[in-house]
């Protein structure tokens, strides 16, 4: 296998970061958005929702169905329900987040709000890392500056449900109506490479992000990674051009993610063994 020399630079000097997207926890038979959405349909109509309530409820946009039915269900069954669908009995890390959390790197960022990737750090070096979300600006500045590891779940944990972001108002609230977290987030795209694993890059947010970073640098600033299937040279080209991310392609078999994931990690930790493939 081959990576960019780039990338291997940043990983080498403890410039790279990973970037785990929700296809890192599927694997571990975590619901997607959509089976996330089926499921809150389904405690509404557990909780009492009226059958006429539940069909108006699925008419509309995902995001407002969402709202509806956290309001629905109230504070407690809320936690209640994250805890059950998402929570330590849900599901057990899989061998991408082992994989990942093996390699030598000064942070990993996370847009899941599971504890999968807590849970594998604490099974590997035998402690909690400490885990921060939008809430924690002064943790998170602290980190950086001494260059301590940390977990940042950029849309929230649900170990405290009132930090997870479900719909855009949410996201206006926790993270563009915050304006110091939204400064740290650039900071550390503008001063790490971000390697990004199981993540489509489809969050208009963090498009938005990038793109003010890669025109703030007038695309000189950090290279950033991301692993993808089976991408072709005119979409490769438009995240080049504007957000200033280099495709590693993967080819994907019978819906087979995992195999082309570990690869690539799998080079990465042999690099970082002081090994060459």
């Amino acid at each position: 296998m081959k990576l960019p020399q780039t990338l291997i630079e940043h990983f080498n000097l403890g410039r790279c970061i990973p970037w785990c997207g929700a296809g890192v926890s599927v694997a571990s038979n975590l619901p997607t958005w959509g089976g996330l959405i089926d499921q809150f349909f389904s405690a509404c109509e557990d909780a009492g929702m009226q059958e006429e309530n539940i069909r108006e409820v699925k008419s509309l946009e995902a995001e407002e169905a969402v709202e509806v039915c956290r309001d629905f269900l109230g504070e407690n069954e809320y936690r209640s329900f994250l805890e059950r669908v998402l929570g330590a009995g849900a599901a057990a890390p899989n061998m991408l987040h082992e994989k990942i959390v093996k390699l030598p790197v000064p942070a990993i960022l996370t847009t899941n709000y599971d504890r999968l990737l807590e849970t594998a750090i604490a099974k590997r070096t035998g402690g909690i890392p400490r885990v921060l979300t939008a809430d924690d600006t002064q943790s998170l500045w602290k980190a950086i500056a001494k260059e301590e590891f940390f977990l940042l779940k950029v849309n929230g944990d649900i170990a405290r449900p009132n930090t997870v972001v479900l719909t855009s108002r949410d996201y206006t609230r926790h993270v563009f109506g915050n304006p110091t977290f939204m400064a740290v987030v650039q900071r550390i795209i503008l001063s790490y490479s971000i390697l990004f694993i199981g993540s489509s890059l489809s969050d208009v947010y963090l498009r938005r992000i990038l793109e003010e970073t890669t025109y703030m640098t007038g695309q000189t600033g950090m290279s950033h990674f991301a692993l993808l299937p089976n991408v072709g040279p005119i979409r490769a080209k438009l995240l080049r051009d504007r957000y200033n991310i280099n495709v590693i392609r993967y080819d994907l078999q019978n819906g087979d993610h995992m195999t082309g994931l570990c690869d690539v990690l799998d080079y990465l930790g042999k690099i970082a063994a002081g090994f060459s493939s």
